[in-house]
């Protein structure tokens, strides 16, 4: 398999303020896409759209404050067998660290399409750092 994208964020926000974000179609609409609904419950389904294709992931694991973990249910072919990991942790003066991880993409996958996503996924990590310090919504795909 090739190797896991990760980013890393300090984020100047309360942990319940950035798992809401990561959990709830409010929050994923306001830093992700903005075709965003899911619910913060394990073994549902939140379903992503991009003007087009719609990707589907399985809410795996919910740890309020702590965890999201989602699984690719469907939708994008080309992530099947992937997951999606947020973790929160405590950082310095009140401040959050949220490490993203995006496992399991398969050895054959062209290296430029790995870069693609992981710049991608820099970007959205970014607009989450934003909605959760100032509330204002920025979605990376309106």
């Amino acid at each position: 398999m090739a190797g896991p994208l990760m980013h890393m964020v300090s984020i100047d926000a309360g942990a319940n303020k950035i798992y809401d974000a990561l959990s709830t179609t409010k929050g994923l609409s306001s830093f992700w896409t903005a075709d965003s609904h899911a619910e913060p419950k394990v073994g549902s389904i939140a379903k992503f759209g991009f003007h087009g294709p719609v990707l589907e992931m399985k809410v795996d694991e919910l740890e309020p404050g702590k965890r999201v973990r989602w699984s690719t249910h469907g939708g994008f072919p080309e992530w099947k067998g992937t997951t999606v990991t947020w973790d929160i942790k405590p950082a310095k003066d009140g401040a959050h660290e949220v490490t993203f991880n995006h496992e399991g993409w398969p050895q054959e996958l062209a290296p430029a399409e790995l870069a693609s996503v992981n710049y991608t996924w820099g970007g959205i990590v970014g607009r989450l750092k934003k909605y959760a310090e100032t509330g204002e919504p920025c979605p990376f795909f309106p």
